[in-house]
C-alpha cells in the first residue's frame, strides 16, 4: 500500500517550492536590471557592450531580459567592460554597512541573505 500524503504536507511542500522559485525569478530580476542600469548609466549600447565584454549584442539583450543566471565571470566581465569594479562580500549584517546600504540605495548592489 502506497503511503498517503496529507492535504497540510502538499500544500507545504508546494509552498517551498513556490518560494524558491519566486526567490530564483528575483535574483534573475535583479541581475536584469543591474545589467541595464550600468549599461546605460556607461552611455553604452547593448551592442558595444557586446563588444567590450567579448560577446553578442543578443547575448546582453538575454542578460536585461532575464533569459539567463548571473556567473561571476560574466559579472567580472561586466564591470570591467563599464569601466567598474566588482565587489564580492560574505559576511554577516553587510546590509546595515552605510557604504553598502548606499550602494543597494542606488542599485548598484545587491544583498542576498543565505
Amino acid at each position: 500500500m502506497t503511503p498517503r500524503t496529507s492535504w497540510d504536507a502538499m500544500r507545504s511542500r508546494r509552498s517551498l517550492d513556490a518560494q524558491r522559485a519566486y526567490d530564483e525569478e528575483a535574483r534573475i530580476r535583479e541581475f536584469r536590471e543591474l545589467v541595464h542600469r550600468v549599461r546605460t548609466e556607461a552611455g553604452l549600447t547593448q551592442a558595444a557592450l557586446a563588444a567590450r565584454m567579448g560577446t553578442t549584442q543578443s547575448a546582453i539583450a538575454r542578460m536585461e531580459g532575464g533569459g539567463t543566471r548571473p556567473r561571476l565571470e560574466t559579472l567580472e566581465r561586466l564591470a570591467a567592460a563599464v569601466g567598474g569594479e566588482l565587489v564580492v562580500g560574505v559576511g554577516v549584517d553587510l546590509s546595515q554597512n552605510s557604504a553598502i546600504a548606499e550602494l543597494v540605495r542606488g542599485g548598484h548592489a545587491l544583498v542576498r541573505a543565505g
